[in-house]
């Protein structure tokens, strides 16, 4: 958009203006279309501009046209449990990359004796270690650690730009950095987002433990089938990739020699605040009061303890995390669009705008005059298509507004499963450079051509949809109840 930088922004206020000068459309209240109008000025401003900025003039909108006084806005947007979460989760996460303990076990994992002469295990290696990394770190930290170790790798075996297998190796990258998502809520703005969503529109409350005895199988799952599609379906000459580049992954290890204490020390840290997480889940009958008083802290406490003790523990009269660096390496833009989205959430689900009302006229027939398993088909498929395109959060939301409240009118369906499949689906959705930030970062390094990446993105994508519907859906079934 080049030369033409005000056509979103005018197309936006465009449809912002009809919704505030438009008499109310049934069911819609003049409230609902104030909300309504500057719900499709953001998606407008997400999809075309960018999710920093655009997400805080969002906020403010609200405050603007009197949809909410100022204290009640930030309350429920900057102010939120879930910003001081987010932010020292990817604190925890800067600890692990920073100390280097992030690349020791990308390492470990890529020199272990099996990948000797095996280019395609060596791949599931890089790919099994990106899906762990991605499992407790950022998509973006996680594929940018792996690509450290990789790129030389790569070069030395004698790969160019452009080489069908090494676009392979960086496709299978950027896949199980996306796919590894959803296997813990650690660090993943959208899952937190999804446990306070589902809590609030159903009253059950899914817990760390519950949510990784789902995630973690079915990401495990999805690994598998990403690296068959990888190896059978989309090929490529592999011979090249093997002892050079297992040269250069000893060599590396050899480098890093024994575990320095400020790995042990932020590893510690970060297990210890793990185990506050998983124990109300898992221990409520043997330790009922501590895991009750966890249970009082919630997920961000512990979280806020164990990064400010990373900041406070030094090493060499270093801190093990740098409050500097944890700011400057802040997901900001991220953590701005959850502001944002907390808020939007909230508003478009009053009964008192009419909203929910005009979204229960649309999908509810299909809600009630179908099948379930059509019903969810239809809404995975959706939030895969949108997500191949845009963000995953915001297609995550768009989808997510619009079926959980059909599913709670009609009655159908585990609710909580249906949360965590509309949220899953858009992780394993990959056909273009704007879906998200690790596809940009890859297409964007030159080693996987956007054609190439379209091309078996789209292929990936029909069997990702299955999965979630098929296997995903009745998993969380049996977990979430």
């Amino acid at each position: 958009m080049r030369g033409n930088w005000w056509l979103a922004p005018a197309a936006a206020i465009a449809v912002l203006s009809i919704f505030l000068l438009l008499p109310p459309i049934e069911p819609l209240t003049p409230i609902g279309m104030k909300i309504g109008g500057i719900f499709l000025f953001t998606v407008i401003m997400w999809v075309f501009v960018g999710i920093g900025y655009p997400s805080l003039m969002s906020i403010a909108l609200f405050a603007i046209l009197g949809v909410m006084t100022p204290t009640a806005l930030f309350g429920a947007s900057l102010g939120s449990w879930l910003v001081i979460f987010i932010m020292t989760c990817l604190g925890l996460a800067e600890g692990l990359r920073s100390s280097g303990f992030s690349r020791r076990l990308a390492l470990w994992f890529m020199s272990r004796p099996f990948t000797a002469g095996r280019p395609w295990a060596l791949l599931a290696m890089l790919m099994l270690v990106t899906t762990l990394l991605g499992a407790v770190m950022s998509s973006v930290a996680t594929l940018i650690v792996v690509m450290a170790v990789v790129e030389p790798m790569l070069e030395i075996s004698g790969f160019k730009k452009g080489d069908r297998f090494a676009a392979v190796v960086m496709l299978g990258l950027t896949w199980a950095a996306s796919a590894s998502f959803m296997a813990t809520p650690i660090g993943h703005v959208s899952n937190v987002l999804l446990i306070e969503w589902v809590q609030k529109d159903t009253g059950y409350t899914i817990s760390f433990a519950k949510w990784m005895l789902v995630g973690i199988p079915f990401s495990l799952l999805i690994y598998l089938v990403l690296l068959l599609i990888l190896r059978f379906v989309v090929g490529g000459d592999a011979t090249r990739f093997g002892s050079a580049a297992r040269q250069y992954v000893l060599e590396e290890k050899g480098k890093l020699g024994p575990m320095k204490l400020e790995e042990k020390l932020t590893l510690g840290v970060f297990l210890v605040v793990l185990l506050t997480w998983l124990l109300p889940g898992i221990a409520s009958n043997l330790l009922p009061q501590i895991s009750r008083y966890l249970q009082g802290l919630g997920y961000a406490v512990p979280a806020l303890v164990g990064v400010v003790l990373l900041c406070t523990i030094r090493v060499k009269n270093q801190p093990l995390v740098g409050f500097r660096d944890w700011m400057a390496n802040m997901e900001w833009s991220a953590i701005m669009l959850v502001a944002a989205i907390m808020v939007i959430g909230d508003s478009l689900g009053k009964p008192d705008t009419g909203i929910p009302q005009l979204l229960a006229g649309v999908i509810e027939p299909i809600a009630n005059g179908a099948p379930f398993y059509v019903f969810l088909l239809v809404g995975i498929f959706w939030a895969g298509l949108q997500a191949s395109f845009m963000s995953h959060l915001v297609s995550s939301m768009l989808v997510y507004t619009v079926m959980m409240p059909a599913a709670i009118d009609a009655g159908v369906g585990n609710l909580p499963a249906l949360g965590y499949a509309i949220f899953a689906m858009p992780n394993y959705a990959f056909i273009l450079p704007s879906a998200t930030v690790v596809t940009a970062i890859i297409a964007g390094s030159g080693w996987v051509p956007v054609k190439f990446m379209a091309r078996y993105g789209a292929i990936a994508l029909i069997p990702m949809i299955l999965l979630v519907v098929f296997i995903a859906y009745p998993l969380a079934s049996l977990v979430l109840r």
